[in-house]
């Protein structure tokens, strides 16, 4: 029993998606355009899921993926031209399992991607659009105790958007795996879960087994407090450390403090913009999204007008 209950909550904050469970519309993710005019979210509201997009101030919703009666969505991303999005769906006859699909930007043309039979849990596009990089416990779901068995053996895979195949990347064996990004069509950027092995990673496309740990000389926190890393072009990554946002120069590999929340309040996800040296952010428990400059300035916040 107790390993059952540890498989659906891996299941829902698995990938850092959260579910809060109340009447109220909650954001669970969400992502920003290419161009940096449009936020794409995922809330939830008595236990459904809607895909919609906003416009960059909050304003102007526009559903995308409205609640489906057979599943739950998870974690929908935009690709490099903004035109489609990859999602995930669970499945409601066995949580247990979850796929890939891809649509068009405005919901229409869903495709699966992958056929079930795994827990995948986030997925991206490649930065050429070509691939749809995702993590899953493949392993996991072979197993003939899978209903008690522990959800780990995370790893990070590839598929073709052209041929349909699929190419495992890594060998991380994690208990989790969680905001995916791809650098510069080079490197992909992750946060792992594996214990006193848990912080951020990387590793290049052309040397996917060899993953490396990334912290900053400057020791800001403990490595494996590290989290939710993501990249600001042309030369940051970003990531918190519970309540704390910090930026971190890739070529002095110096991290810097920007901005705490105090009070108790974790970040719960952000998100580099694309065309500025700005990070967007969400607090847990909070209906808003709060941006601020690489360098700690101007920060600013804005409400999330719902979908009816």
């Amino acid at each position: 029993m107790r390993a059952t209950y540890l498989l659906i909550f891996v299941i829902l904050l698995g990938c850092g998606d959260h579910r809060p469970h109340n009447n109220r519309d909650q954001i669970e993710s969400f992502d920003i355009s290419p161009d940096d005019q449009k936020v794409l979210l995922l809330s939830t509201r008595d236990g459904a899921t809607t895909v919609f997009e906003i416009n960059a101030d909050g304003t102007s919703p526009r559903p995308i993926l409205k609640p489906s009666s057979d599943g739950i969505f998870s974690n929908p991303r935009y690709s490099p031209d903004g035109k489609k999005i990859v999602f995930i769906k669970y499945f409601k006859k066995s949580f247990g399992e979850s796929a890939v699909y891809v649509s068009n930007n405005d919901g229409s043309g869903v495709q699966e991607l992958t056929r079930g039979g795994e827990l995948v849990t986030e997925a991206i596009f490649s930065t050429k659009g070509d691939a749809v990089l995702y993590c899953s416990a493949k392993q996991y779901n072979s197993s003939k105790t899978k209903g008690t068995t522990d959800a780990r053996r995370f790893d990070i895979y590839a598929i073709d958007l052209l041929d349909g195949k699929t190419t495992k990347l890594s060998k991380l064996n994690a208990l989790g795996i969680d905001n995916l990004s791809e650098i510069s069509e080079k490197y992909i950027l992750f946060h792992m879960n594996a214990g006193k092995k848990s912080g951020i990673y990387s590793f290049e496309n052309d040397n996917p087994t060899k993953a490396m740990r990334i912290f900053p000389v400057n020791g800001t926190e403990e490595s494996t407090l590290l989290d939710k890393p993501g990249y600001v072009p042309d030369r940051f990554l970003v990531f918190t450390a519970r309540s704390k946002l910090h930026v971190m120069n890739l070529i002095t590999r110096k991290a810097d403090l920007i901005y705490d929340t105090k009070g108790g309040h974790f970040i719960q996800m952000l998100r580099g913009f694309h065309t500025k040296s700005r990070v967007l952010f969400k607090k847990f428990d909070e209906p808003r999204l709060t941006s601020v400059n690489t360098d700690g300035s101007e920060v600013s916040s804005f409400d999330v007008e719902f979908p009816e």
